[in-house]
């Protein structure tokens, strides 16, 4: 259970490492919507918290996937919270070799039963600017 947003961060770091579909889906408050890396433009709660999809995309991946994440902002207003971060998920993708993503993620977050959810994901990456329209995937942030 996530007794701060900033919880659901962690949560989500460990249930990758350890490639828990369920800790992954338990943290959605239902109807969530995620703003995803990979398509489509937009998922509903049922294509966020799908089990089967999430374990297939395990699969994709030796066992040394994480994903981190550098400490978040957090805004809280009683039972609604805004968080925003820099994640990196790297590790070994079956037949491709090492993987190193650094992505921006901000969550919207409710406080249900005591337990904080995300009713929000938005997850991406810039694109070159230059008309190619191509994702900038090797870029890394500051120290």
């Amino acid at each position: 259970m996530s007794t701060r947003p900033e919880d659901l961060l962690s949560r989500y770091s460990e249930a990758i490492r350890t490639r828990d579909a369920r800790m992954i889906a338990a943290d959605y408050a239902p109807g969530a919507l995620a703003y995803d890396l990979a398509p489509p433009l937009q998922h509903d709660a049922a294509a966020t918290v799908d089990l089967a999809e999430l374990d297939a995309w395990f699969e994709t991946w030796e066992d040394d996937l994480r994903v981190d994440h550098r400490p978040p902002t957090v805004v809280q207003n009683g039972d609604l919270a805004v968080l925003w971060c820099l994640q990196h998920m790297h590790g070994t993708k079956k037949g491709e070799g090492r993987t190193s993503l650094w992505f921006r993620t901000t969550l919207a977050a409710r406080l249900i039963d005591g337990a904080w959810k995300i009713a929000h994901i938005h997850t991406s990456v810039p694109f070159a600017m230059d008309g190619s329209g191509k994702a900038m995937l090797d870029l890394e942030p500051e120290a």
